[in-house]
């Protein structure tokens, strides 16, 4: 008696391909690619909805609004207000400050900050412009007009830390607006962000101001899904193989058998 417990070697192509075009199989085979497609588009699906989670709906932060429309002194600041561009219109006082360490697109200088009170009688620090030096950011102060209501524009942004100061070396170098309304003369209202000028003084460069970035995050779950189906997809395809390789080696096992001569 032949032994039946070993199983035949893997098929060639050859002979795969005798058992696969027959029409049962090729039937089966169609099946299975009807199956894998199915299974493609919904991975496909899955994908387009990680990245569709993705693409964030960015503010229209590039558009200037009026401050008061996105802002309200003695009120905290939204999100959806940084970054924001504003234009508004008020005098600026005598009382300026020099804020020292601060990068300018990659390089690092100092910033003229003036306190500008505002038709409504609310205070607003204004970074006015960027120097090379601290001493450069001062001789500036005396090209901002304090005698007169002029109409501005620029960038509002959220209050800095005050623990970058280095108090020690007796500077200032985040424009806190809690510390500058300690500062200040007569602040009254005020509000909680502080406004980057788009034009600067003269004398000044203007403060580097991009848009606002927004955090995003990929959704790893949809794109899982996505990769299970792709999975599916290809399980599909290769069951057909496997019953249709397992349909050969039972035939061959029947051949074998057949062919081996009787026992005594």
């Amino acid at each position: 008696m032949p032994d039946t417990s070993v199983r035949p070697p893997r098929p060639t192509l050859r002979q795969f391909a005798q058992v696969a075009r027959r029409p049962r199989w090729i039937g089966a085979l169609v099946l299975a690619l009807a199956i894998a497609a199915a299974f493609s588009a919904l991975g496909q699906w899955q994908l387009e909805r990680s990245v569709e989670n993705v693409t964030v709906e960015e503010p229209e932060t590039e558009t200037p609004v009026p401050l008061a429309q996105v802002a309200t002194p003695q009120a905290p600041m939204t999100d959806a207000s940084i970054g924001q561009r504003v234009t508004l219109a008020g005098r600026f006082t005598d009382e300026f400050l020099v804020l020292t360490g601060r990068d300018n697109d990659g390089t690092e200088g100092a910033w003229l900050v003036g306190h500008l009170v505002t038709d409504d009688g609310a205070s607003l620090a204004v970074g006015i412009g960027w120097a090379p030096d601290a001493a450069a950011a001062a001789a500036a102060e005396s090209a901002v007009p304090t005698d007169q209501t002029i109409d501005i524009a620029g960038r509002y942004l959220p209050s800095e830390s005050p623990e970058v100061d280095d108090v020690e070396a007796g500077e200032q170098r985040a424009l806190s607006i809690g510390a500058l309304v300690n500062l200040w003369t007569d602040p009254g209202p005020t509000y909680a962000g502080y406004l980057v000028l788009e034009e600067p003084t003269p004398g000044l460069d203007a403060i580097h101001q991009p848009p606002p970035l927004r955090d995003t995050s990929l959704n790893w779950l949809n794109l899982f899904y996505a990769i299970e189906w792709v999975i599916f997809a290809g399980f599909a395809v290769y069951l057909w193989y496997r019953v249709v390789r397992d349909v050969w080696e039972r035939e061959e096992e029947e051949r074998r058998a057949a062919d081996a001569p009787a026992g005594p």
